[in-house]
């Protein structure tokens, strides 16, 4: 008799991070996460219910993926720059990722309300207040404006549509914060 192989929770969601990164979110089905994995579908269906379960944990554990890329750029001594362009940074070297993230329907919808008012997002607003000497609502403003102009440039370079060097990028970004400063 075959043995069987037993496939976690945590090595599907590793596999399908390396898939995604590899084929792309649009080209993940159970039927093609099986086959990259070498195995049957079972595996997949014995750790989840349905496959929007596996969608949710799958988001999460892309999150991961994405935060631990950006916390190596992050400094909170000039945290609006250095998240945007960890930001930008991430969707060019990361493109299959960023787009599952950020620009496919495992991203969902939100205001900009609910953008401005995550936990991660708030503690960049908090820092340009000390780090600029503003109102939380001036910090805000600018914010909106910085984080809307970055994601621009990043969905460009995530599709490929623009060439960018890390410099222009930097550039852009920095430049799209001093006049938004300007302007409160």
């Amino acid at each position: 008799m075959a043995r069987t192989i037993k496939f976690s929770k945590e090595d599907i969601l590793e596999k399908s991070v390396e898939f995604i990164k590899e084929k792309g979110y649009s080209n993940l089905t159970v039927r093609e996460l099986a086959k990259y994995i070498g195995c049957s579908t079972q595996p997949i269906f014995k750790n989840y219910e349905n496959f929007d379960m596996y969608k949710e944990d799958l988001k999460f554990y892309l999150r991961k993926d994405y935060s631990s890329f950006i916390r190596k750029y992050i400094d909170i001594k000039d945290y609006l720059y250095t998240i945007s362009y960890a930001y930008a940074f991430y969707a060019k070297k990361e493109p299959n990722v960023f787009f599952s993230l950020f620009m496919a329907d495992l991203a969902g919808s939100r205001t900009v309300s609910e953008v401005l008012n995550t936990d991660r997002n708030m503690e960049t607003i908090n820092a340009m207040v000390k780090q600029y000497k503003i109102s939380l609502e001036d910090a805000k403003k600018v914010y909106r404006e910085v984080r809307f102009y970055t994601h621009g440039i990043a969905t460009q370079l995530c599709v490929n549509s623009i060439k960018l060097t890390d410099k222009e990028i930097k550039d852009l970004i920095r430049n799209n914060i001093e006049i938004n400063l300007r302007g409160i």
